[in-house]
Order: structure tokens, then sequence, then C-alpha cells
């Protein structure tokens, strides 16, 4: 999951160039809201799904990054146990970001 604050483009509503926040899963673009009129625009209806499909692909690029994090650092090997036990966090984190968002793009202006 990514998102990218202050994109500027310009909006296809209001027509002003200016910030927009953009909601990246998976690498593909899922909505985006504009910073001065505030229309959003979703490009997906299934904002949870996507988020699930996103997570599970992280999981499994995750023993290749890894290994090449491994063999590029062993001495990184030592702060995984630190990283594995604050995952979970991160991703009840996220969780709760996509909550938020799907929430504000429901119920915000969609078009």
């Amino acid at each position: 999951m990514k998102i990218e604050p202050d994109a500027v483009l310009v909006c296809t509503t209001c027509g002003v160039e200016g910030p927009h926040e953009l909601l990246y899963l998976s690498d593909r673009l899922r909505a985006s809201q504009c910073g001065n009129c505030g229309v959003v625009l979703k490009f997906t209806s299934h904002l949870y799904a996507d988020y699930a499909i996103d997570v599970a692909e992280r999981g499994i690029r995750l023993p290749f990054g890894l290994l090449g994090r491994a063999l590029r650092n062993p001495l990184e090997l030592f702060s995984w146990p630190v990283k594995g036990v604050k995952k979970p966090f991160g991703l009840l984190r996220e969780l709760g970001q996509v909550a938020t968002l799907d929430w504000v793009y429901s119920h915000g202006s969609s078009t």
C-alpha cells in the first residue's frame, strides 16, 4: 500500500492544477482525491479485497526479498526479530488507513 499525498494533477471536476492524494494498492492506482475541491475518484469498488490481495502479494515476495537483503548485508539478520514483532502493528495501521480512506471515499463526493 502506498499513499502519495502531494501529486500535482489537473482535476477533471474543478479544472484546477493542484495537489491530489493518490492511493496505490498492488502498484495500481485505486483512488484519488483533489486537494482543491475534494472530489474523490474511485477506480475500484472493492478496496478491502484489493488491500487483502496487496498484503498477500507482499507476503509471497517476502522470502525472496529477505534472502536478497541477507546476502547484501548479513548483519541485518540481527534486526529481524524486532521487525517481526513490529510488523503486525504496521499492518493494523495500514488496515486503519484503508478503513478511513474507504469511508472518506464512500461518503465524500465520489464519482
